[in-house]
C-alpha cells in the first residue's frame, strides 16, 4: 500500500524534482522489500537489508521515516487537479 501511494505521489505531482525524488523513495522501498522477500524464501543471497516497517532496527527505521518525511511535502505542493 505504502508503495502505490508513493507511486500515485509520484506521478500526480507538477515538478520534475518530485517526481524524481517520490520514484527514488519507490524504487529503494521496493528494492528493500523484494531482496528481504527473497532471501526469506530462499531465492535471494541473505544479506543484511531490514524489511521496511517491519525489521527493527534504529538506522533502518530512522532512514524509513524520513524517506516518508520526504514524500509528505511532495505530496501537499501538488497542483489541484479539476477532475476530483
Amino acid at each position: 500500500m505504502v508503495l502505490w501511494r508513493a507511486c500515485r505521489i509520484a506521478r500526480e505531482t507538477g515538478e520534475l524534482y518530485g517526481t524524481i525524488v517520490a520514484s527514488g523513495i519507490v524504487a529503494g522501498f521496493a528494492f528493500q522489500s523484494f531482496e528481504n522477500i527473497g532471501m526469506t524464501l530462499g531465492i535471494m543471497p541473505v544479506t543484511g537489508l531490514p524489511l521496511p516497517f517491519v525489521s527493527y532496527g534504529g538506522t533502518s527505521m530512522f532512514a524509513v521515516r524520513i524517506a516518508i518525511g520526504l514524500l509528505q511535502p511532495i505530496r501537499v505542493q501538488r497542483p489541484v487537479s479539476a477532475s476530483r
